[in-house]
C-alpha cells in the first residue's frame, strides 16, 4: 500500500482547446544538494533573504517533504530523481562503489553506463528533445545528454579540468565556453565561487543552446553543512547566495521560453553530528577484516569475510560469501553487541530482507543505521569513537523527517500556492516525464491527476 500522496501535473499546455496536442514546454530541474524543505517552509524563523526560493512557492507547487531512499545519500538519490526507481533498481548504490580492499582508491559512480535503469535523458532524446546537463551525478559518457558537463574529479587538481574537456559532449562544448567564461571547475569543489561558475555555464546553455529539458546540480550548501553543521549561520548564508543563482537561472530560462517549468529538488536533508563511529575496529577485532602493512608501512586491508559499504549515517554489511552461515551469525552477534550499548551510536540494524523491502545495498546482509549525531568512521584501529571531523551529515533512513529532500514547481499551468505534503522521491521522474510528454517505461507509483488552470494564448520562442 502506498503510504505517500501521489503527485501528477496535467499542463494545458498539453492540449488546446481542441483536443490537438501541443508542444511540451521546456523544463529546468535546479538540484540544491542539501536542501531541507524546512529552510524554504520556514524562512521567516531563520531569516533567510530567498526571494526566487518564496517565488517558486509563491507561484507553484511545492512538497512539505520528499521520503528519499536508501541511503539518502547524493548518487543514488539524484539517479532516482532522473529514473523514478529505488537504488536496488537502477543500480547506483551509495556515492562510491563497493571497494573492500580500496583498490579503486575512492571512486564514486561517476559513470552512466552504470545506471541499469531508463532516465528522463534518454526518454526525452528518444522523443527528440534537446536535452542539457550542469554537473548532474552519474553522467560521464550519457549519450543522451546533447549538452553535456559532467559532474566528475579524481585527484582535485587543475588537471581534472583536463579530463573533463574529454569527457563533456560534443567535444568542444566546455572549451567553448570556457573561452567566454573563464575556467570550468570539477565536481569536487564546493564552494559559492564554484557554483557561481555552474550557474553561468548553465546559463550560456539555455540561452544559447535552448535546450527543452536540463538539469543543474550546485552543492555548495552540502559542503556548509558538512563543515559546519545544518541551520546554522554559515548554512543560511551560503543559501542566500545560492538562491541569487537559483533567480539567475529561472529568469534566463523564462526569458528564453515564457512556458518554461522550473523545479528545484535536492537529494536529502541533513542531521548535526558529533561523534564518528569507527565500527570497522570492531570487524578487525572480530577477524572479520585482516589487516597488513604495506611497503610504505601504511596499514591496509589484506582480507575480509565482512566489510562494510559507506553510506554517511548508515553502512551496509556486505559478506564475501552470502552462503557462509557461520560468518552471518558471527556479525549478527557482533552487530547486536555494539548496539546493545546506546554509547555507541546505533540506532537499528536491518536485516537482508527488511533491506531489500526499504530497496537498497542489495548485495548486502545487514544495513547499520546510527543514531542521529552519529555516523560511519574510517579508522581501521584503535577507538571505537571519536569525536567528529564533520559537523553535519546525511544518510540516515528517509524515514526520519530531518532526512526529507525538497520539491518546488512552477510553470504556465500549475496551481499557485499549492501544498502537496509530503510525497515519495520516487514520484518526482514520473511527474516531470508526463510535464514533457514523455514516459518511463519502468513500473512507477500511480499518480494524482491535479487539474491545470486555464492556459492563456501565448506566443514562445520557437525551440
Amino acid at each position: 500500500m502506498n503510504k505517500y500522496r501521489l503527485l501528477c501535473f496535467l499542463f494545458a499546455t498539453l492540449c488546446s482547446a481542441a483536443g490537438v496536442a501541443a508542444i511540451a514546454p521546456p523544463v529546468l530541474v535546479i538540484s540544491v544538494d542539501g536542501l531541507h524543505p524546512a529552510y524554504v517552509t520556514e524562512a521567516d524563523r531563520h531569516g533567510l533573504k530567498i526571494p526566487a526560493l518564496r517565488r517558486l512557492m509563491r507561484e507553484g507547487a511545492h512538497a512539505r517533504g520528499v521520503v528519499g531512499v536508501v541511503p539518502t545519500v547524493t548518487y543514488p538519490s539524484h539517479t532516482t530523481l532522473m529514473t523514478g526507481v529505488t537504488p536496488q533498481q537502477h543500480g547506483i548504490i551509495s556515492n562510491t562503489t563497493f571497494d573492500p580492499l580500496n583498490v579503486n582508491k575512492e571512486g564514486w559512480y561517476w559513470y552512466a553506463e552504470d545506471i541499469k535503469a531508463t532516465t528522463l535523458w534518454e526518454v526525452a532524446a528518444q522523443a527528440g528533445l534537446r536535452t542539457a546537463s550542469v554537473n548532474w551525478p552519474v553522467t560521464v559518457g550519457d549519450r543522451h545528454i546533447a549538452f553535456l558537463l559532467p559532474e566528475y574529479w579524481r585527484a582535485s587538481t587543475v588537471d581534472d579540468l583536463k579530463v573533463m574537456r574529454q569527457l563533456d559532449r560534443p567535444e568542444d562544448l566546455m572549451e567553448q565556453l570556457e573561452a567566454k567564461l573563464g575556467p570550468f571547475v570539477d565536481g569536487y569543489v564546493g564552494t559559492v565561487e564554484s557554483d557561481w561558475i555552474r550557474t553561468r555555464f548553465s546559463i550560456a546553455l539555455l540561452r544559447e543552446r535552448k535546450p527543452q529539458f536540463m538539469a543543474t546540480h550546485i552543492i555548495a550548501l552540502d559542503e556548509i553543512e558538512h563543515e559546519r553543521g545544518p541551520f546554522v549561520a554559515p548554512a543560511f548564508e551560503t543559501l542566500e547566495q545560492l538562491d541569487k543563482m537559483i533567480g539567475e537561472m529561472l529568469d534566463a530560462a523564462v526569458a528564453v521560453d515564457p512556458s518554461t517549468v522550473v523545479a528545484v529538488v535536492s537529494d536529502h536533508g541533513f542531521i548535526a553530528t558529533h561523534t564518528a563511529v569507527n565500527l570497522r575496529t570492531r570487524f578487525v577485532d572480530a577477524g572479520l577484516i585482516k589487516l597488513k602493512q604495506n611497503p610504505a608501512g601504511v596499514t591496509v586491508i589484506d582480507d575480509w569475510q565482512a566489510q562494510l559499504w559507506n553510506g554517511a549515517a548508515s553502512a551496509a554489511v556486505v559478506l564475501r560469501d552470502p552462503a557462509d552461515k557461520e560468518v552471518k551469525e558471527r556479525v549478527a552477534a557482533l552487530l547486536k553487541s555494539v548496539a546493545a550499548e546506546q554509547r555507541n551510536g546505533i540506532a537499528r540494524v536491518l536485516d537482508k530482507a527488511e533491506l531489500q523491502a526499504a530497496g537498497g545495498f542489495p548485495s548486502a546482509d545487514f544495513l547499520v543505521e546510527f543514531a542521529p549525531g552519529f555516523y560511519l568512521g574510517t579508522e581501521l584501529r584503535g577507538e571505537l569513537l571519536r569525536p567528529a571531523v564533520s559537523k553535519g551529515t546525511h544518510g540516515y533512513l528517509p524515514s526520519r523527517p530531518e532526512m526529507h529532500a525538497s520539491f518546488f514547481i512552477r510553470g504556465p499551468n500549475i496551481e499557485a500556492g499549492r501544498d502537496l505534503g509530503v510525497i515519495d522521491m520516487r514520484q518526482i521522474a514520473p511527474t516531470l516525464a508526463g510535464i514533457l510528454g514523455v514516459r518511463l517505461p519502468q513500473k512507477t507509483e500511480p499518480v494524482l491527476q491535479l487539474s491545470p488552470l486555464p492556459s492563456q494564448p501565448a506566443s514562445s520562442p520557437a525551440r
